[in-house]
């Protein structure tokens, strides 16, 4: 009966034994969870409190982006405005975009001038780094020839015109550097139409985005000579560019690049 006894408590110690070390594990186990739960909340809450914060620092300076010809559609506006705001801010936030729509941005009594691009670039205190035309409409090169005029031909900071629909030519004379999407031509002579007049020139976010980041780091604006091209190589990394070439002439142009 003794030995019974004993086997019995001995049982019971073990069991207590099993039971304590089952309720500590269970417990770090828990513990774990939770640790690990709380690590994710920090994490999400973390990755949250980053997007909320303001990529940009308010500046003087200011870039003109002026939204033309396949850019100037109200919703498409809006898109690159949301992207431009959240990289750089927008001027009226003391960031360093000034955004410009044509024709909206220059109605007077109703009426659409074009002209009056001059007078947002020259009649006003802005501190100017840089402008940025996305698909030039047309008479935008004479309003350039006016700035030019303004600055006595040694405007202070660079002029890039991406995917133009203005007179070539004319814009040549007028901006330091101009991007075109090379198009496909076929046997016959004529240009395949690879994209729809009303959509987004495929890539153009990103040639934009390229082209504000390269004028950040330049002091005034670009000169006109061979080095253009390794300018535009270095600001469209990644992307394949080549000189424009005069289909009647031959010349190659010195500030015009086809972008592939």
């Amino acid at each position: 009966m003794k030995k019974l006894n004993n086997f019995i408590k001995t049982a019971i110690f073990i069991f207590s034994i099993f039971i304590l070390f089952s309720s500590c594990n269970k417990t770090k186990t828990e513990e774990k969870k939770a640790l690990k739960l709380e690590a994710k909340k920090e994490k999400e809450s973390q990755k949250l409190l980053e997007q909320t914060i303001q990529q940009w620092h308010i500046t003087n300076k200011r870039i003109c982006v002026l939204f033309g010809y396949d850019f100037n559609d109200p919703a498409v506006v809006e898109q690159y405005k949301t992207m431009l705001s959240q990289r750089y801010g927008l001027d009226e936030d003391g960031g360093l975009i000034y955004p410009l729509i044509y024709p909206d941005s220059f109605k007077r009594g109703g009426k659409s001038y074009f002209s009056e691009l001059y007078s947002e670039l020259c009649e006003t205190e802005i501190d100017f780094a840089g402008i940025v035309i996305l698909g030039a409409p047309d008479t935008t090169h004479i309003a350039l020839e006016k700035l030019q005029d303004f600055w006595e031909s040694k405007v202070p900071y660079p002029v890039i015109a991406l995917f133009p629909q203005d007179d070539i030519a004319g814009l040549e004379a007028s901006c330091d550097v101009i991007i075109e999407k090379s198009q496909k031509v076929e046997i016959s002579g004529s240009i395949v139409p690879e994209e729809v007049a009303s959509q987004l020139i495929k890539g153009a976010p990103d040639v934009l985005l390229n082209t504000i980041d390269y004028i950040l780091t330049l002091n005034g604006a670009l000169q006109k000579n061979l080095d253009l091209f390794v300018h535009v190589k270095q600001m469209l990394k990644g992307k394949t560019v080549e000189m424009y070439v005069d289909p009647e002439t031959g010349i190659k142009s010195i500030n015009h690049f086809l972008l592939k």
